[in-house]
């Protein structure tokens, strides 16, 4: 069970909010965002995540973290949100340290201790052109070659794997339809190729070909040759769960932003936010925002306390929080008129990242899909 207390809890929030609301404005994103900044995240900004403790917030104190759980790293997560942060905080901490903790040896559990310093980033490379979202469909092949492996395959577009350190990718082991496996591979590996890409929300990242990459014996997480569907599903579901953190955290701050926007625009001699109509607006986007951070709550307390129903309860956020992020966010713009379509006002790239939530691991009606197979089994 996670060590934290409430009160550390409310501690870790507040400094989160006094960085991001100090140190982290819109013009730092805009800047590091610019297609001709050279990394598009801040290395400082990463750097001072580390020296916080923040990136070892759920990482076990052996390792160099807090031993916190999903519910503090989901503070995290929501405060990236709130703060439009393009640093790799998901796929390293979240996916790459998730998968590290579930399928690693206890020798392959010091990299932890890297993430948590900031000394290493990672990616997770899993899904593939023609997996959509499908948790286990992996073509790429990982064969035995000496005393390593010759991993072969593609993989789609996965964020940040253009400038990690290490890429924590899926692959069948000896051949189509044998294990799933994971492998650390480093970034730079000889015989990968990155095709980089922004995302929609203006975080980078790229799709891998993998032609013949060699990685040692000891690349492969795990001791032995099991099957690590279930170790994926689970990453999956943990990251799933953060981008509901993170969606709850800029749908916080789209409603907050629109309600001073509306306050300092005038027509017909007084403020917006004086006209009924817009009032219920107001509050039915504060509805919305407030159900999903209930639901991503409720969710996140299952997961760290181990209950048999937690995976469903993540499903389920997920599909309000689709619900309710499309709705902020469409809200939010039309309140803003044809501003709010600019890159000038961050309310745009607020729209953006929330759509880049609503589908990230799978979108509302996947999900679905899910829960309805789940229920007839």
């Amino acid at each position: 069970m996670p060590s934290f207390t409430s009160e550390e809890r409310e501690l870790l929030h507040e400094s989160l909010r006094d960085y991001f609301t100090s140190r982290y404005p819109f013009e730092r994103f805009r800047e590091l965002s610019a297609p001709e900044h050279a990394d598009g995240f801040g290395r400082e900004e990463w750097s001072a995540f580390a020296a916080l403790g923040w990136l070892g917030v759920a990482i076990p104190e052996a390792q160099g973290g807090s031993s916190g759980g999903a519910t503090e790293l989901a503070i995290f997560m929501a405060a990236v949100g709130g703060g439009l942060a393009l640093e790799p905080v998901l796929p390293s901490v979240v996916l790459g340290a998730s998968a590290i903790q579930l399928a690693g040896t206890s020798e392959q559990q010091a990299l932890l201790g890297e993430i948590a310093s900031g000394a290493r980033r990672l990616a997770f490379c899993h899904y593939e052109p023609d997996s959509g979202y499908a948790r286990t469909h992996v073509a790429t092949v990982a064969r035995p070659e000496g005393s390593g492996y010759v991993l072969r395959g593609e993989k789609a577009f996965t964020l940040h794997a253009e400038a990690a350190h290490s890429l924590v990718v899926s692959a069948r082991l000896r051949e189509a339809g044998g294990p799933l496996s994971l492998f650390v591979v480093p970034g730079s590996a000889p015989g990968m190729r990155h095709h980089p890409a922004p995302a929609l929300d203006g975080r980078r990242g790229a799709a891998l070909s993998l032609d013949g990459v060699p990685v040692p014996g000891d690349a492969k997480l795990g001791a032995n040759d099991d099957d690590l569907s279930g170790v994926v599903e689970a990453v999956i579901d943990r990251g799933a769960i953060a981008v509901c953190a993170e969606a709850a955290g800029a749908m916080a701050r789209v409603t907050d932003q629109t309600l001073d926007y509306l306050k300092t625009r005038e027509q017909f001699g007084q403020p917006l936010a004086k006209f009924q109509v817009l009032q219920h607006r107001l509050v039915e986007m504060s509805m919305a925002s407030e159900e999903a951070r209930a639901i991503t709550h409720a969710a996140l307390a299952a997961l760290d306390a181990g209950a048999a129903d937690a995976r469903l309860k993540i499903w389920r956020a997920k599909v309000q929080v689709a619900r309710s992020a499309r709705f902020v966010g469409g809200q939010a713009i039309q309140l803003h008129g044809g501003m709010g379509m600019t890159d000038d006002l961050a309310i745009g790239h607020y729209y953006k990242r929330l759509t880049m939530c609503e589908t990230l691991f799978g979108d509302g009606p996947w999900y679905l899909k899910q829960l309805a197979a789940a229920r007839a089994g």
